[in-house]
């Protein structure tokens, strides 16, 4: 049941983090035909530096779900390699943990920043867009991270028990 819980939701995080670098590729290439323009014809793309920041933003948050469930952070084993098997596991639990609460923190600040936008009517420079939408749309991405990290804390405490070779389904464990 875990192992397809896991599985699903990498299959669901990837799909995200796909979405957010096709927006990032899609800016690179505004940003490109917004320089070529502005050389070639001096006409540039009214709003590419507008949208820059908030698609940066967007594509950087859609991507932490899926390294967070793939559990490609960086860890330090030499704690937990100096005690039997399970410290490590417990330690691994406690660093889900507390990912997990700096998560619900960076969440919450970000849904307190969105709502600040949204009340100022902050607007993009040039094309006068509403710039909370996006804020919010970051800050929903946060919140569907600690729903994956709640999940990866789950799997961690299920895998106390059991020894690290057979307790893990991705690919990040066998490259360190």
């Amino acid at each position: 049941m875990f192992d397809r819980i896991e599985q699903f939701g990498l299959r669901i995080t990837r799909v995200i983090s796909i979405a957010g670098l096709t927006a990032l590729m899609f800016l690179a290439v505004m940003t490109l035909a917004d320089g070529l323009l502005r050389w070639l014809a001096n006409a540039p793309i009214d709003g590419v530096r507008d949208m820059g920041g908030l698609a940066v933003a967007i594509g950087v948050a859609a991507c932490l779900p899926v390294g967070l469930m793939e559990r490609s952070n960086i860890t330090l084993h030499f704690l937990g390699s100096l005690g039997p098997p399970i410290i490590g596991r417990i330690l691994d639990a406690f660093a889900a943990l507390v990912v997990g609460v700096v998560y619900v923190a960076l969440a919450w600040q970000f849904t307190l920043f969105s709502s600040k936008m949204a009340q100022a009517h902050e607007t993009t420079w040039v094309l006068k867009i509403p710039v909370a939408p996006f804020w919010y749309v970051v800050a929903a991405i946060l919140w569907l991270s600690v729903c994956v990290q709640a999940i990866v804390l789950i799997l961690e405490i299920y895998h106390i028990g059991k020894p690290r070779e057979a307790s893990r389904t991705d690919s990040s464990e066998a490259i360190l």
